[in-house]
């Protein structure tokens, strides 16, 4: 549920792009831009994007408040409990014009909880946290960077020591990646929404975002244009073929995996096939400092329809 006024107020889901310049969905003057059309009193228009994004987060959000809420009590020890509080309105940090609109509120009451962090260290809590649901579906890593940033926002609003971002990634794996507050980011979001804002008032646009791409060279005038056209559409319908296959091949997979588990079995033989599926172990590792590697270069290869708009 969104709490914040886009003309008064910098939402807590819009400060990673002020802070990075970009994120996958905006870039920081597309931010200043929705502000600036805010208090000129243009209604912004929903343009589709990212519409599967919205809905998927819509929908499964309650349910991943349900799960999230359960996994964190169940890591609680005796006479602990980390209680859910759905919010009833923003948190705010009015100097400095931020809002934050939290998917929930944590309460671990008798103790200490222990949250493991796929991050890294563990980290023990007690009092008040934010939870942040994410439903990115495609990306099985940590949160995002912008994510992070978000998250850290909501804490400083609400002045919170920690918070959880909740992430659902493919293959329905649920992760919960636990954050303290970090006052050195803290001070770099305060820096930057004050900038932010100076943008704002005094009507200073941010400079154009340098990708470091050069200009793309036009081959329209080439003989062969036709034949490279025709060679870009039948690698394009490969592409897309290959998405399917490798789907396809992902579904027979998990049938196949599915029945060894049924019979408990990690290996097999049906017809004049052999089926492996052993559980592999691997010893615990010590911490090690990655080796120095010394700097490499290649080309990446990419293709993009353009717009004729």
């Amino acid at each position: 549920m969104k709490w914040s006024n886009d003309a008064d107020e910098l939402g807590a889901s819009k400060v990673g792009a002020v802070v990075l310049g970009e994120t996958p969905f905006q870039t920081n003057e597309a931010v200043r831009q929705i502000v600036l059309n805010a208090k000129a009193g243009v209604q912004a228009i929903d343009d589709g994007l990212y519409k599967d994004a919205k809905d998927r987060g819509n929908y499964l959000e309650p349910a991943l408040i349900g799960w999230a809420s359960d996994a964190l009590d169940n890591l609680c020890p005796d006479n602990v409990a980390c209680n859910f509080l759905p919010p009833t309105d923003a948190h705010r940090k009015k100097d400095l014009r931020l809002c934050a609109s939290l998917d929930g509120i944590l309460h671990v009451v008798g103790g200490d909880m222990t949250i493991p962090n796929p991050n890294g260290d563990d980290i023990t809590v007690t009092g008040y946290g934010a939870l942040e649901i994410k439903t990115d579906g495609w990306d099985d890593g940590p949160p995002r960077a912008d994510q992070v940033i978000q998250l850290q926002t909501q804490m400083l609003c609400a002045d919170f020591q920690w918070g959880v971002i909740a992430k659902l990634g493919p293959k329905l794996k649920f992760s919960l990646y636990p954050y303290m507050r970090s006052e050195k980011l803290t001070h770099i979001i305060m820096e930057k929404v004050q900038d932010f804002w100076y943008r704002v008032d005094m009507d200073q646009p941010y400079p154009p975002i340098d990708n470091g791409k050069p200009d793309a060279i036009p081959l329209d005038h080439l003989e062969t244009k036709n034949d490279l056209i025709q060679i870009i559409t039948d690698y394009e319908k490969c592409k897309a073929e290959e998405k399917s296959w490798k789907l396809q091949k992902e579904r027979c997979q998990e049938a196949i995996e599915l029945v060894l588990d049924e019979v408990d079995a990690e290996y097999a033989t049906v017809g004049n096939y052999k089926i492996s599926f052993p559980i592999v172990k691997r010893k615990a590792q010590p911490e090690k400092i990655i080796p120095a590697k010394p700097s490499t270069e290649h080309r990446r290869f990419s293709i993009e329809e353009i717009s004729n708009e």
